[in-house]
């Protein structure tokens, strides 16, 4: 898929989730405002689901904002 440019006041997919484990943040990156780019081909463990690798596009409910 490779990268994608979102608002982060209004996606909620993992990338952006404080649960998704990405110490480094190496999935995303800031562009202009509030505007950030996420590398859709990402896997990593999901802190909240029973440590299940996601990938960075995915959605849950149980999302909260790491930025």
């Amino acid at each position: 898929m490779g990268k994608r440019v979102v608002n982060i006041n209004t996606v909620k997919v993992c990338a952006f989730c404080k649960y998704w484990y990405d110490p480094t943040n190496s999935a995303i990156n800031p562009k202009i405002g509030l505007l950030w780019e996420f590398d859709t081909d990402m896997f990593a463990k999901c802190m909240k689901n029973n440590l299940m690798k996601r990938r960075s596009f995915m959605i849950c409910n149980k999302f909260e904002k790491k930025i």
